[in-house]
Order: C-alpha cells, then structure tokens, then sequence
C-alpha cells in the first residue's frame, strides 16, 4: 500500500493544537476526571450531545439525515500511572496502575497532579527511591505494582494524588507527537477529529465516540459500558487504540492500522472486511492515502471486552512509540504517534460513517464471489 505523506506541512494546525491540548492531559485509571471535563467542553462548543453512564464513560454524539445503523468509536481515557497512598513528611508510597516490567521506573521523577483539578496546587515532583513488583505469573512476572518516592524541595503531596512520569505532556516535532500519554488519549484525538470534520462536513451520519474508563487496570470501563445501557442497540462498534509498533508490528507514517485482533482475540471478520473495503475505495479515490492491516498483537483491546460481551465488534489503531513509556535502556520516554496517521485514520472514520449500511453489502458480495469460485473449482477437478 502506497506509504502515506509524512511531511509535517501537510498537518492542519487545529489538529497540532487539539493534540497538545488533549492528549496533554493528565490522567490514570480512575482519575480521569480532566480528560472527561475537556470531553464535554469539546462536545458542547460544537452542538454536539454528550452524556454519561452510571459508570462515568463518556458518549458524544454526531447525527444527521435518515436512520442509519451507528457506527461507535470507542477509545479509553487512562493511561498508566501512579496514585499516592500514603505521605509521611517528604516520603511517598505510590500504587502503579497499569501494566509495565519492573525493571522501568527506579530513579525516575515523577510529576503530581491533584485528583481534583479544582484544587491544583502548582508543580510538585519526586524522585522514586525504589519500587515494588509482583510476582505474578504472567507475560510480566516481574510488573510494576508500586513505589517509594521522595519529594523534591518545595512540593507537596496528598492522597489521592496522580504521579505521572515526569514527561513532556505533549510537543510535536515535525509530523510527530511526543507525549506522555499517547495510549489512549491519541485514539481519542483521531476520535475527536472525526468528529470535527463530520461537523464542519455536515454528511448524513451517525457516529458516536466513546470514551471509557480504566482500561490500564482490566478493560473495566469497556465491560461496564456493555452493562450500562449507553450503547445504542444495532450499533457497529470499532475499538480505537494505539498499539505498540515494536517488533515491526506496523510503521509510524504508513498510515492507520485496521486491526484484525490483538494478543488474546481475532474481531469480526464481517465489520474488518467493510473496514477494508471503506479504506481501499478512499485509496482509490486518493493514492496518497495510505493504510495498514495488521494484527496488532502487542496487547489486548476493547474490542475483545465488546465482542466476548455480545456486540460485534472491530478495531483500528494507530502505531505507537514507545509503548508505555518504555524507553530504550530501561528508561521511561514520551510515547510517539505521527499525526499524518491520526489525519487519515479520522478520514476513514468519517468514510465508515457514511457507509455503515453497507456492512452486510460487502460480506455478502465476498460471499457470492466465493460460491461462484467454488462452484467453477469443482467443475474444474471434476473428471481430472
């Protein structure tokens, strides 16, 4: 597949702007409170409908013209990270939500962040002293579950408290986004700048973004959600992730990714197959837009949470550097996404939108294809 454009002038401003501006945000498992608050402004400031569960996943919504089956996008809005549990004087102990070896963390500093965004009280950091590590028997057996910290001079610290990895929050360099949470707020984006473009585009549509809670900790908010009744019945869902690149598993610049499963599950085969046909028809359309399809095997998504739970699901990502903030060396590092593929991954939402009703159209075409192969094969050996 043609590689896509990568030069840095060919990414709008408003999409640099809203990725320093999102992706930028603070959060953790249970403490995403400031992403969801930028989630119901961003609806809001555009006529769109934002509403929440009894779970606190978030839901915006874009519809217009006929009734049309929905097309969900889902992405989750934590990231791995540190919550403060105890403060004794300038001594911290940390909890570690997320998933990452136990050989990152010792000797990092870390930036803090009140749970309460009402109650920011100014930078504040620490250095970790030593950390913590489980046993379990795992991919990880040796994972990061918590640390000890100290305060540098002049911060403070309470309970409760979000301990990031001290980061950049968000820069972009060239056509590259440096950050230290692009899992998942960078799903979101490409998310919200479909969003964006469906607005400012007006097509006969309707597409819902999803944003779910603590996905770090178990897929929690993806399976409450399918319990919440916030998903519209009939809706094809698409879990949106960034998915580690390491290993050669896709290439950053290359475009987005369809992705056909993950480390535990394979999606379905019938909304993949539309996916594919909706990203080649834009190709076709335009040879500059580039895509991949690739497994995606470095983690597990949502969309296994969805499909095991009763909704027939698919899924798209986009490559990702640096997964976790696992730097070489050991050593904690931004996480790295190329905007040129957040730009077309939004540009095949926005096509799969328009063409939801086609779903069952493109299997069913495969499937006829392959009768008639079928049927000519067996005349063919007949005899022979």
């Amino acid at each position: 597949m043609p590689r896509a454009a990568a030069r840095s002038s060919r990414i709008p401003k408003p999409l640099v702007d809203l990725a320093k501006a999102y992706v930028g945000l603070p959060t953790g498992s249970f403490n995403e409170t400031r992403v969801h608050d930028f989630l119901r402004q961003f609806a809001e400031a555009r006529g769109l409908t934002y509403r929440e569960d009894s779970a606190g996943n978030a839901l915006i919504e874009y519809r217009r013209g006929r009734k049309t089956t929905p097309l969900v996008l889902g992405a989750h809005t934590d990231h791995p990270g540190f919550v403060v549990t105890k403060v004794n004087g300038r001594r911290l102990e940390l909890e570690f939500r997320g998933g990452i070896p136990g050989e990152y963390g010792k000797g990092e500093r870390i930036r803090l962040y009140s749970a309460d965004p009402r109650e920011d009280r100014g930078d504040s950091t620490a250095e970790i002293t030593s950390t913590v590590l489980s046993d379990a028997a795992n991919r990880w057996a040796k994972r990061l579950i918590g640390a000890k910290a100290t305060l540098t001079a002049g911060s403070t610290a309470q309970v409760g408290d979000l301990a990031l990895w001290d980061v950049e929050p968000a820069r972009v360099r060239g056509s590259i986004l440096h950050a230290r949470s692009c899992d998942d707020l960078g799903g979101g984006l490409a998310i919200l700048w479909a969003l964006e473009q469906l607005v400012a585009q007006q097509p006969d549509a309707h597409v819902l973004g999803l944003f779910t809670r603590a996905e770090e900790v178990g897929l929690v908010g993806a399976a409450a959600v399918t319990m919440t009744g916030l998903l519209p019945a009939g809706a094809l869902i698409v879990a949106v992730e960034c998915s580690s690149m390491a290993g050669g598993r896709a290439v950053q610049g290359e475009g987005p990714v369809i992705r056909v499963g993950d480390a535990q599950h394979i999606f379905s085969p019938r909304i993949t197959m539309w996916m594919t046909r909706v990203a080649l028809e834009l190709q076709q359309e335009d040879p500059a837009f580039g895509f991949q399809r690739k497994l995606m095997d470095g983690g597990t998504t949502e969309a296994t949470a969805y499909d095991l739970l009763g909704y027939e699901s698919g899924a798209a990502c986009l490559a990702l550097g640096n997964y976790h903030n696992m730097g070489p060396n050991s050593r904690i590092a931004a996480e790295t996404l190329h905007l040129g593929d957040v730009e077309g991954l939004a540009r095949l939402f926005v096509a799969m939108g328009q063409n939801t009703r086609r779903v069952d159209e493109v299997y069913a075409t495969a499937v006829k294809r392959w009768r008639g192969i079928a049927k000519d094969a067996a005349s063919q050996l007949r005899g022979r």
